[in-house]
């Protein structure tokens, strides 16, 4: 019987670290930008909102959240349609529910939106 090789566990383990505490980063700074996002959206800034949604979008898709990137995206187009107050609002809450599940941990990193 062949000998069988054990993957390096110390250096899977520091990556897994590495990773769980980039996601923690992610999710802490998630917070502070949905933040940004309601207050403009209950200021009814629409231009404000689609561009914190743009931005919130891009880096979303940098770092892999499909998820909120696509929400984000989706924020932004309804923003950028006039009169549309409640599109606008019920995309935001979408967009919190899923945020939500990212602070609850990294399992929902490779979720799409649905």
């Amino acid at each position: 019987m062949p000998e069988q090789r054990h993957p390096d566990l110390g250096r899977i383990s520091s990556r897994m670290a590495a990773n769980l505490s980039k996601v923690a980063e992610y999710a802490d700074a998630l917070a502070s930008r949905i933040d940004d996002l309601v207050a403009a959206t209950a200021q009814r800034d629409w231009k404000a909102v689609e561009q914190a949604s743009r931005q919130l979008a891009e880096s979303s898709r940098a770092e892999g959240y499909r998820a909120i990137s696509a929400l984000s995206e989706r924020v932004r187009l309804e923003a950028a349609k006039p009169d549309n107050a409640l599109g606008i609002k019920r995309s935001v809450i979408r967009l919190i529910g899923t945020c939500g599940r990212v602070k609850a941990g990294p399992s929902h990193k490779a979720t799409t939106a649905g």
